[in-house]
């Protein structure tokens, strides 16, 4: 007999979903919680504190059962599935036939668009979803829709007479009814797919795509376009993970969720398949499988704010806090692969010196770029005479990784998928590292400069100073006159900077 009291009392404080039941096993009432804990024993509480409604519906449980879930959402996915398949009494306003949305990409289309819909057709398009929160879905498709410059409308066919509409004059459309050439839609069509690798949980191409145009914006000095962009690469790290809840309502839909069962030992299967995966990726490239892998990355501006990044995996999950970031010292101007030499030579001599964060060695040492990045590591390796893997991670044209490369070949990756993931998430998580450390050491220093010591330049005119000649050399050898038609400086000023930077920056 179920003894309501004693498994109140089992009950995880995690989210999920639990079920009431009548005597006869039949379901009264369907319920989300963000604490089953909390939640479900609130039923069972005086009866005076129940509303009539819930009070009624308490007399007739004879039992309960709970199903776990990682997130709110996925409970509250859980739960409109369960309402839908059994009807209960007592969840009268939820038994509609409305459902949530998906996102939908009309592949059958020539040129693709997205949209949102409440129904899936067999038209050739792609479907991702269910969406519960309607308002973090518009939010996608529009960001996606930017981001590309897709195409907007439902048109199909354009006469040769037609005119863009306002998308296109303020740069939200590319404009597919004026330019239909051939080389158009294939760019069009490689940007759908990399929007689909997306939705179906690979950020990093998109990610990867908004970090070149924020870099290209920044060198620029547009730095309004380039927060903006910031703000979109912010939005989507904030997405929740579509895949990982695509795996759940397969599992709900296959009926593989058991009630009163942790999906904790579901997920831990799935992480070791995935990891098992990666091991047998390894072996199928001839490599031995690494319990510990690093990755380095170089990153800088015509060599100026130069820093190295370091990134650890144990086990195929990043350790973050085994981390380290190297501002480069003695290798200033040149090209990168003096930098990674220098940054992997200070790591190995602090774990020579057994540095604590400096061990243990790692099985497989991963460097952004080609065979002579991997020479480069290679030679400090037989000097300090320490035996280690060394590959580097190269990428395509539009910097998506390609392979590896290791002992003069390249390894292409795409016929093993799970290590060609786990790559990319290496590369583009080392890469993240650098672009932001860098970013951090190139404010700073803007910030903080020669000009900082110069009567009268305050951090108006020294900001319009950087912006006119980006660099405190150029602004040394510029002349009292072009210092003078800077915004804000006048003669008096561009003379002091000048007299100054004479003594203390060209001298130097």
């Amino acid at each position: 007999m179920f003894d309501i009291r004693e498994n109140l009392k089992k009950l995880p404080a995690k989210p999920g979903v639990y079920i009431h039941k009548d005597q006869k096993g039949q379901i009264l009432y369907v319920g989300k919680a963000l604490s089953l804990k909390n939640r479900v024993r609130q039923y069972f509480q005086s009866p005076q504190r129940l509303n009539p409604k819930i009070r009624a519906m308490v007399g007739q449980i004879a039992e309960f059962e709970y199903i776990v879930t990682d997130t709110e959402m996925e409970a509250l996915l859980l739960e409109s599935l369960l309402i839908k398949r059994h009807k209960p009494k007592y969840n009268a306003m939820l038994r509609d036939d409305k459902t949530f949305p998906w996102i939908k990409v009309t592949l059958g289309e020539d040129w693709p668009r997205l949209e949102k819909t409440r129904r899936q057709l067999k038209d050739g398009s792609e479907y991702f979803g269910p969406y519960t929160d309607v308002t973090a879905m518009h939010r996608i498709i529009d960001l996606l829709a930017d981001i590309y410059a897709l195409k907007r409308c439902r048109h199909r066919h354009f006469p040769s007479h037609w005119k863009p509409c306002l998308n296109y004059h303020i740069g939200k459309c590319r404009g597919v009814c004026i330019n239909m050439e051939k080389e158009a839609r294939t760019d069009y069509l490689a940007d759908i797919d990399e929007i689909v690798r997306f939705l179906t949980g690979d950020t990093m191409g998109v990610v990867e795509h908004l970090t070149e145009s924020m870099t290209k914006a920044s060198d620029a000095l547009d730095f309004e376009t380039a927060a903006a962009i910031r703000n979109q690469i912010q939005a989507i790290q904030a997405i929740p993970d579509q895949a990982k809840l695509d795996i759940f309502l397969a599992d709900v839909r296959r009926n593989r969720v058991k009630v009163v069962r942790d999906r904790a030992a579901l997920l831990k299967e799935e992480e070791r398949r995935r990891r098992q995966a990666i091991i047998e990726g390894f072996r199928e490239i001839g490599f031995k499988p690494p319990n510990r892998v690093e990755a380095y990355d170089i990153s800088h501006i015509a060599g100026n704010y130069a820093v190295g990044a370091m990134v650890v995996f144990q086990d195929h999950r990043p350790v973050k806090q085994a981390y380290r970031r190297f501002r480069i010292k003695t290798a200033l101007g040149s090209g990168d692969t003096d930098s990674l030499q220098e940054v992997i030579y200070r790591r190995l001599k602090k774990a020579l010196a057994e540095a604590p964060g400096f061990l243990p060695l790692p099985d497989l040492i991963l460097v952004d770029g080609g065979q002579a990045q991997v020479n480069a590591v290679n030679t400090v390796l037989e000097a300090l005479q320490i035996d280690l893997e060394v590959a580097g991670m190269v990428k395509t044209a539009k910097h998506r990784t390609r392979g590896l490369v290791s002992q003069g070949r390249e390894i292409d990756l795409k016929s093993v998928p799970a290590l060609y993931r786990f790559i990319s998430a290496v590369q583009e998580e080392v890469h993240r590292f650098a672009i932001s450390y860098h970013r951090q050491i190139r404010s700073a220093g803007l910030k903080k400069s020669e000009l900082d010591n110069i009567p009268g330049i305050g951090p108006k005119r020294r900001q319009a100073l950087f912006t006119a000649f980006r660099s405190i050399e150029a602004i040394a050898g510029a002349t009292v006159e072009e210092l003078s038609e800077v915004p804000g400086m006048n003669r008096k000023a561009a003379e002091e900077v000048k007299k100054h930077l004479n003594n203390s920056v060209v001298e130097r």
